[in-house]
């Protein structure tokens, strides 16, 4: 499948690595987020992708209202939306990986009722690492 653009993002799906890739090189605010994530479901539900890699180096901080839409909404529908756990490897910035707020928001997230059961994620500072995440995710679903 072609790349999407969306004004200021990228979102792609590689069969042949089985993931889905949404790259945001540009603020936030050129987007309204939500807008975005609908596209990456949209992609999701067309490919069947279960892996997704998200480049938010250059995407910059979501609003309040964003993040609690993501837990409260986003991340808690998708199992219903699409059958499956969804994992996501987070591509940050090093100062973003080590940010207390972020680090704090995670370890928030992993303790709702839908972490684990309709989504998963980590966060990295290389590509590679945040690929062989998902690989070893896609090995562990076929052994199960």
């Amino acid at each position: 499948m072609s790349p999407i653009f969306l004004d200021a993002i990228a979102l792609s799906y590689r069969p042949d690595l089985d993931v889905l890739f949404l790259r945001w090189p540009q603020p936030v605010y050129a987007l309204a987020p939500r807008e975005v994530y609908q596209q990456v479901l949209e992609l999701a539900q067309e490919t069947n992708a279960r892996y997704w890699l998200f480049d938010i180096r250059s995407r910059g901080p979501l609003s309040d209202e964003d993040v609690a839409w993501l837990r409260e909404s986003y991340f808690p529908t998708l199992h219903g939306q699409l059958g499956h756990i969804t994992h996501v490897a987070y591509l940050l910035t090093p100062a973003h990986a080590k940010d207390p707020q972020t680090q704090e928001s995670a370890l928030q997230m992993r303790t709702l009722p839908w972490y684990g059961q309709g989504a998963d994620f980590e966060g990295f500072t290389s590509e590679t690492e945040a690929l062989h995440w998902l690989k070893t995710c896609q090995l562990m679903e076929v052994a199960k």
